[in-house]
């Protein structure tokens, strides 16, 4: 056998063998590679839910999210991840919450987001395995990104806990008035066990609902939200003791029984409709606690009471909102307009048709959290200095110097190597005090008058290298970066996330990646629960119908400064007050907002002092801060304001701490005594804020020239002015003070008549006695009519005041 064949022979086997091989390969490497996917591969199921069951939120509040996971496969656990798309940077952020999943179990997370118009293009929602950031990713089955609409700022939110399913339904017939309103009927689980939850609800009602099956964190919730400014409406009947349970010590009346009527006079003359009780009608019956208002009655018995709780309400209703006739009576459309008054007007306020602001917000804060005032600019004058020195250097000098030695080819290399150490020496020289990483927070206080209140923080991160570096924030803060809006239905996501928020047990971890050389992160920071900050005691020491005199007394641990009061559109200075320290103010002293709605500026004017605006910081908090305050009007609720400057550190989560400037803006409303100690009643002009009840005007809005004017279009509008809630209160004498105007007519309310009844509008005019009497609607209100058939009409928002007397 020659050679040849055997080479022939011996490659067919080697070829054979080979394949043989091949084909064992293969097979065993599939069978592994589907025993590593079978190992890996872990179906995780997703189902979302956006704020409580709806599929609309409320825009730019907080919204409580909840992603149900639930896993088939092998024990995991990892990190369920929302990004989120940033229309104000090229990177999104996200937020991270980890879980544990074992095999066959589900598991709920809930999340604090911001209050977004939610599509699948701006969102997206993952999971990975171990970790974010050095886990793999593990594919899930659902629905991967959230969904939701925005309500606009000026809907009013009424969350509902009841039996039936239907109670207050008649709600939304208020939107054929103009009046926006979203009721939500909730379940016990879908109560947060954090106030922030709350903070797209306006009103929360409980009808006929156990509140006993609450848990303890779910009330502690509640109350902390109603503290910060919500409204809390518990009805009555045979059910109050199980609906007021947990919350009786809020409540506006001490409960006494129930007890029957056959009619209901006063809430008829509210409805501005005939109410027919066929037979006895179940209410509940008690005394109104001290501090608490009686709206309507019916003889002795309360029906609708309020009283004050906090910066928030609590609203008393003696039946069960449920039950017929009220429920069906076609007069709950306008009782309920006026009881829940507060919080429409608080949402109207938003409105930018019928409101106008100032600046915006967003680029107001932006540019403060710009601003370090330790990091100074380069002085401009040693700058050009040395400009003119390297002209003189790289000019005439040089050349003289080299044509000396003869050696003026040098300047080929001489020149560049002079202009490169002017270009270091100026970098390092505008450098020189931005080099260490360096943090500041400008935080909002609202007190509420009991010790604690609710804090909102900006805060800005100077990273001069860039890079990454993660926060640690205490407590279980609300946080996003800072937004210039709150709709972003239209933006699509980034590759890549600047900031990454986690919530832990004990605090929250913020991660700043991939953040590029010396740049400012800046991110929003909210907190519900101060409980030991402290407050800001008034009196009042003499009150007339044209002003108002007092002191404010410092009660928290922080020296105050710049402290003023504002009342209506007034601004009255005071100063400066340590701890439990007091300074008095003076209305009549007060700088009038006179040239826009902006009260910041007059308080920190704009104006450079060496080209450093030195108010900017303060002008664009108070600024931001009254945009969320303001009444309809332009008008405030009396307040006192004051400022603390103090050095901290923003804890690292590594170790250490950012060495940091902290501002603080601290604000209290003031429930002002009207009643003199020898029982007169004086209520200045400054202190009665109209309310928008009823517009039908073709367009309307606030301006602000040398007082509150609106333009008006044609149509006609109703303004409402409160009375402050005063037992006992008779009214001797109003004052009604305005610009006569030939193109509009003003009517005032006669609630004898139940009709309109034309007034002429002069500068001053009184009303006294007998004569006044028909025009307090109920004791709690005068309303007045505008209308006017031109367009483009300017009128002066009337300002009204009242004297009287307590009944002994």
């Amino acid at each position: 056998m020659n050679a040849r064949l055997l080479n022939k022979r011996a490659m067919r086997m080697t070829c054979f063998i080979g394949s043989i091989l091949l084909a064992l390969w293969m097979q065993g490497a599939g069978f592994w590679a589907n025993s590593a996917q079978a190992e890996t591969a872990v179906p995780v199921q997703i189902e979302s839910q956006v704020g409580f069951g709806a599929t609309n939120v409320k825009q730019g509040r907080w919204t409580p999210v909840t992603l149900t996971l639930t896993n088939q496969g092998a024990d995991v656990a990892g990190d369920v991840v929302v990004q989120i798309a940033n229309p104000n940077r090229s990177k999104d952020f996200t937020y991270v919450q980890h879980v544990e999943l074992p095999r066959g179990s589900t598991k709920a997370v809930t999340m604090l987001l911001p209050g977004y118009a939610y599509t699948k293009s701006n969102n997206t929602i993952a999971f990975y395995e171990k970790s974010q950031n050095n886990g793999k990713k593990i594919p899930l089955e659902g629905r991967t990104y959230l969904e939701a609409f925005n309500l606009p700022k000026e809907t009013m939110q009424v969350g509902v806990l009841a039996r039936d399913v239907d109670t207050l339904n008649f709600l939304t017939l208020l939107n054929q008035s103009g009046v926006k309103v979203n009721v939500l009927h909730l379940k016990q689980p879908d109560i947060p066990k954090a106030s922030l939850g709350l903070d797209g609800i306006d009103v929360l009602v409980l009808n006929d609902f156990a509140s006993d099956t609450l848990a303890s964190e779910q009330v502690q919730a509640i109350r902390q939200w109603t503290r910060s400014g919500g409204t809390l409406l518990l009805s009555g009947g045979a059910g109050y003791t199980k609906t007021s349970g947990p919350f009786a010590e809020a409540s506006p009346i001490t409960y006494e029984g129930t007890t029957s009527v056959t009619k209901l006079t006063e809430l008829e003359k509210a409805g501005e409709k005939e109410l027919v009780l066929a037979q006895p009608f179940t209410l509940s019956s008690g005394k109104p606690v001290k501090g608490a208002e009686t709206v309507y009655a019916e003889g002795e018995i309360p029906v609708v009471a309020r009283a004050p709780y906090g910066n928030g309400f609590v609203v008393y209703a003696a039946y069960d909102l449920s039950l017929n006739p009220l429920a069906s009576w076609n007069g709950n459309q306008r009782l309920w307009e006026k009881v829940l008054q507060g919080p429409i007007q608080s949402a109207n306020a938003l409105s930018t048709n019928q409101m106008k602001f100032g600046n915006n917000a967003f680029w107001e804060m932006d540019r403060a959290l710009d601003y370090f005032p330790s990091i100074q600019p380069p002085k401009l004058p040693m700058l050009a200095l040395v400009l003119l020195l390297y002209a003189l250097i790289a000019a005439p000098v040089l050349y003289i110097v080299l044509a000396r030695l003869d050696r003026r080819e040098w300047a080929w290399f001489i020149i560049p190597v002079i202009a490169l150490v002017t270009s270091a020496g100026i970098f390092q020289f505008g450098a020189t005090n931005r080099g260490s990483m360096m943090g500041q927070t400008l935080s909002a206080v609202t007190l509420n008058g009991s010790g604690g209140g609710a804090k909102t923080t900006w805060m800005s991160i100077f990273l001069p290298k860039g890079g990454d570096l993660e926060l640690k924030l205490a407590g279980k803060p609300a946080i996003s970066p800072l937004l210039q809006s709150d709709i972003y239905p239209g933006l699509l996501l980034h590759e890549g996330s600047e900031m990454a928020i986690r919530q832990e047990p004990e605090a929250a971890v913020v991660r700043l990646q991939d953040i590029p050389y010396s740049s400012i992160s800046k991110l929003l920071m909210k907190e519900d629960q101060l409980p030991s900050f402290g407050k800001l005691d008034y009196r009042i020491t003499e009150l007339t119908a044209q002003s108002a005199k007092g002191q404010i007394i410092n009660n928290t641990a922080k020296e105050l400064t710049d402290v003023a009061v504002i009342m209506n559109q007034t601004y009255i200075q005071v100063g400066s007050i340590p701890p439990g320290g007091s300074a008095s103010f003076d209305t009549n002293i007060g700088i009038g907002n006179m040239n826009g709605p902006d009260i910041a500026q007059i308080a920190f004017p704009y104006g450079a002092n060496n080209g450093v605006d030195a108010g900017l910081q303060q002008r664009a908090m108070l600024a931001t801060y009254l945009n969320e305050k303001v009444n309809f009007s332009g008008s405030f609720t009396p307040m006192i304001i004051g400022w603390a400057k103090e050095q901290s550190g923003i804890s690292l989560a590594s170790s250490g701490t950012i060495p940091t400037d902290q501002l603080t803006l601290v604000a209290q409303e003031m429930k002002i005594d009207y009643v003199t100690p020898e029982g007169k009643i004086m209520i200045p002009s400054s202190a009665i804020v109209p309310n928008l009840t009823e517009n039908h005007m073709k367009m309307s809005a606030v301006q602000f020239q040398n007082g509150p004017f609106m333009q008006l279009g044609s149509g006609d509008l109703t303004l409402e002015y409160p009375l402050p809630a005063i037992a006992g209160a008779a009214y001797q004498t109003m004052t009604l003070s305005g610009d006569p105007n030939p193109d509009v007519t003003t009517e005032l309310w006669n609630a004898n008549t139940q009709a309109w009844e034309p007034v002429t509008l002069k500068s001053i005019q009184t009303w006294e006695g007998a004569a006044l009497q028909p025009y307090l609607t109920a004791g709690h209100s005068i309303r007045l009519k505008v209308t006017t058939m031109q367009n483009n009409t300017m009128f002066r928002i009337p300002a009204i005041s009242l004297e009287g007397a307590v009944r002994r």
